[in-house]
């Protein structure tokens, strides 16, 4: 009985802070609303499409861009060709694009094809210069009021700006319909709370907004397998702060069917943030912020992947209740057992709580639910794929029109 009460209290320690912080989430994104309204002004963006060998996808993209419903004249777009082998660079600019082409075969990611767009941009003539860059996939479709959306947090002060990042075929196999439920957890909620926690949101690599001025106080230094949580850590760390524009929403591709794809995606999304634990907690711990403030980031910075969080408080709290049902009316161990149960159901409350907001707060279908019956099947695949090699560098990950 000791043994059980003290393996389910080992583990809720061990998750604890990550209980708080999960609360915290879940409470402040209550107080999600949209924000839109009538724009006064239209700032200048350049919208910047990184893309390696996106021949096939590239048109349709920019197609999405031309769509917004905002002045022409107010934005321009730039498709970055970076290392591309086929007829991406003549494809966007029959489509009415811009074309940077980038040939570089030592350093080859996203980061770096961002980099050189906005160096290249930083030697134009000043006329040319927008008031902000947006970042955009080459697989995206976007919504037609996103620079509208960008345009008046930009208008209001605000610098480096997330949108809503979710899925562009959701309805191609449950496994999409799971991601998109799943990115409205993650690139929604968990955003939403952020922002409300004021610890400023993390990007998410598709729908950034960055403001001309801010880029040139905080350049461009990304390069990792995931380049938009590791720029979100150099903000966080220079005290610069992410703003969630639920409003603004970009919709990307989702790979279904073709499981060898799937599974380059998800590693490295998944080993990219597992280095970036490593990188930047020493230079979180030596922020001159609250004690606090700092604990959260720490907290936000090792969060591991629900699945896990789900696994250890639920195993903990099946401890618990196993040490007071063998103790045998021994007092300190039904108390303890007691306790821990007790601690462990208000986590699995909060976390219910965080399951349900996509549906109540981003208007998700409720028929997605269906596709949580598939949850344990990926769980499964999740951890069998975090045992596999990390990849050396950034790979691009292979397109429905291409399988």
């Amino acid at each position: 009985m000791w043994i059980l009460l003290g393996a389910s209290v080992l583990l809720y320690a061990i998750m604890m802070r990550y209980h708080v912080l999960l609360a915290l989430i879940s409470q402040a994104s209550l107080r999600l609303t949209t924000r839109e309204r009538p724009l006064r002004d239209y700032p200048r963006f350049t919208i910047l499409v990184p893309a390696h060998n996106e021949e096939l996808g590239i048109a349709a993209t920019v197609g999405s861009i031309h769509a917004l419903d905002y002045p022409r004249a107010s934005y321009r777009v730039i498709v970055i060709a970076d290392n591309c082998s086929d007829q991406t660079a003549k494809t966007a600019g029959a489509c009415g694009a811009e074309v940077f082409e980038r040939f570089d075969n030592v350093h080859k990611s996203k980061g770096y094809a961002l980099e050189y767009a906005i160096k290249k941009m930083q030697l134009e003539a000043d006329s040319k210069a927008p008031d902000a860059v947006v970042v955009i996939d080459a697989d995206t479709r976007v919504d037609r009021k996103l620079l509208q959306a960008f345009a008046n947090r930009i208008l209001e002060g605000e610098e480096w700006l997330q949108a809503y990042y979710s899925v562009s075929n959701p309805d191609d196999s449950w496994r999409t319909q799971l991601m998109t439920y799943a990115f409205g957890l993650f690139n929604g909620i968990w955003l939403a709370g952020q922002d409300a926690l004021g610890l400023g949101c993390s990007l998410r690599g598709n729908g950034m907004a960055f403001a001309w001025n801010a880029l040139s106080r905080q350049p461009w230094r990304a390069y990792g397998l995931a380049e938009d949580l590791e720029f979100s850590w150099h903000l966080r760390v220079a005290s610069e702060k992410v703003r969630f524009v639920p409003e603004a929403k970009v919709f990307g591709e989702i790979i279904s069917g073709n499981e060898k794809a799937s599974k380059a995606q998800r590693l490295r999304w998944e080993k990219g943030r597992a280095e970036l634990k490593k990188a930047f907690a020493a230079s979180i711990r030596q922020m001159a912020v609250p004690r606090l403030r700092k604990w959260l980031l720490l907290s936000d910075l090792k969060m591991p992947p629900l699945s896990r969080w789900m696994i250890f408080t639920v195993l903990s709290w099946v401890l618990s209740l196993a040490a007071m049902i063998v103790s045998q009316g021994n007092l300190p161990v039904l108390l303890g057992g007691a306790l821990i149960s007790v601690l462990n159901s208000i986590a699995l409350a909060y976390f219910l709580l965080y399951l349900s907001l996509p549906f109540s707060k981003l208007n998700l279908p409720w028929r997605y639910l269906s596709a949580l019956s598939k949850a344990p099947f990926y769980i499964v695949w999740k951890f069998m794929l975090l045992l596999s090699r990390t990849p050396a560098q950034w790979v691009r990950t292979e397109r429905m029109n291409e399988k």
